[in-house]
């Protein structure tokens, strides 16, 4: 099983780290292997580049797509192989995914959350796996 939690990180941050998502993902892997007092200091760095997620935005798109839901969220399975699933839970800062079998199912819940907004930046510290789910395109400037 894989496990990912989904930032909506700022504009301005965004902007700044594109090409430095490295340096994003070692702020999570720190919190996340921080002692419980230091996890506080953690949690307000976390917060300061991140928004609130618009929670009713994104269970409309959930529930568009005729997802089940169960008591830790939405549950959707890959169209074409049943065993491969996700259970997403949005809490009020992250979302919290959790899949099984191959990519397809998580693929397709990273496509619906691109349409949402374009600066989710997904973090999977066990398998040190992060990016953004729609990379950043930088503007040349003549």
């Amino acid at each position: 099983m894989r496990y990912y939690e989904l930032y909506l990180v700022t504009d301005d941050v965004a902007t700044s780290y594109s090409g430095k998502e490295s340096k994003l993902f070692q702020l999570f892997e720190e919190r996340e292997r921080a002692s419980r007092d230091q996890r506080l200091v953690y949690d307000r760095q976390i917060d300061y580049i991140t928004k609130i997620l618009p929670e009713e935005m994104l269970k409309t798109v959930f529930d568009r797509t005729k997802t089940a839901r169960d008591e830790e969220g939405y549950v959707i399975h890959s169209p074409v192989v049943d065993v491969n699933s996700c259970t997403v839970e949005i809490q009020q800062r992250k979302i919290c995914l959790k899949a099984q079998g191959d990519l397809s199912a998580e693929t397709d819940v990273f496509d619906l959350l691109k349409s949402v907004d374009s600066h989710f930046f997904a973090v999977n510290v066990e398998d040190r796996r992060f990016g953004w789910l729609k990379p950043y395109e930088r503007q040349s400037v003549l």
